[in-house]
């Protein structure tokens, strides 16, 4: 407890004079400090960027009126510190997610480069086939040999087409962790109950491996949620490619990874269940890419 006094005091101690003087009535700094936090506020917009941190901030200056006299000038450094917190996390969010949209530009760059290769290489195809048929034309011994290439061509491009689902997955969910970097844990709240949302990002493509990032992201997750003493419902949701039934065991499977980690972190395991939802409850269409990445997640929520 004196330690957690003494880093306080030294953090009051770093702010302006102004704040710190005793002469100074820490009353005019209240209407600043809304003033700051509204502006923070209006930044973030309609999203969550910073929730936590402009809950904490508004939640100080809202007990600001009621601290008594004595303390009024300790409690408004405090204020202050959250306030000052609440910008710093506002500009943080809003430069993710400027560096999201330069990532989302670039791998569309990169998308159009594939497609024009593509094209210029199904031209080329394309040619090399016409001279094939005219030297078939021009040589009748050649034609049973280009009807064999034919059958093989035939017989190639069905088994391509039976791994069309599966590749389509992969590259989503590759291009989802391209574009989604930083992301992977999201805390929702505004219900009145605790909820996060885990992104499909923070596993292997396919599979119920998590990525590194996330396993550290979860197990500091892990701690507070033991912290809370709260009863925990982890559910896994997928996209709508493949099978159902191969959905709802990648679903179960994801929300299971993530339980063993809040497990390993130290929440009892009486807290926790886990089930796979599989394709049921999209939050988007699963008609675009875009939506499929944002139904492929495990949410936790709070029982």
């Amino acid at each position: 407890m004196r330690r957690c006094l003494g880093a306080i005091l030294l953090m009051l101690a770093s702010l302006p004079v102004q704040a710190q003087s005793p002469a100074a009535d820490p009353q005019l700094l209240w209407p600043l400090l809304q003033e700051r936090l509204a502006a923070a506020d209006a930044a973030a917009g309609d999203g969550d960027a910073a929730a936590l941190e402009r809950l904490q901030a508004r939640q100080a200056l809202q007990a600001l009126p009621e601290v008594r006299s004595r303390d009024r000038a300790f409690a408004t450094g405090i204020a202050e510190l959250r306030v000052a917190t609440a910008e710093a996390a506002v500009k943080a969010a809003q430069l993710r997610d400027q560096l999201l949209a330069l990532d989302r530009e670039r791998d569309a760059i990169l998308l159009e480069a594939s497609r024009r290769d593509a094209e210029m290489a199904r031209k080329e195809a394309e040619r090399l086939r016409l001279q094939a048929l005219a030297r078939e034309e021009e040589e009748a011994l050649l034609a049973a040999d280009a009807a064999a290439v034919a059958e093989q061509t035939a017989t190639a491009g069905a088994a391509l087409a039976a791994k069309d689902g599966e590749l389509a997955r992969l590259e989503e969910e590759l291009a989802a962790l391209a574009n989604a970097r930083g992301d992977d844990l999201v805390s929702l709240g505004g219900s009145g109950k605790g909820r996060y949302r885990v992104a499909g990002t923070a596993f292997q493509a396919g599979k119920a491996t998590l990525q590194p990032e996330a396993r550290q992201s979860l197990s500091q997750l892990g701690k507070r949620l033991k912290a809370s003493g709260k009863a925990w419902s982890v559910e896994g949701f997928s996209d709508n490619l493949g099978s159902e039934e191969a959905n709802l065991t990648l679903s179960r499977q994801r929300a299971e990874a993530v339980m063993a980690v809040l497990r390993a972190a130290g929440v009892p395991a009486a807290k926790l269940s886990a089930k796979g939802w599989g394709s049921a409850r999209p939050l988007a269409s699963n008609a675009g890419k875009s939506g499929r990445a944002q139904n492929r997640r495990v949410e936790i929520i709070q029982k």
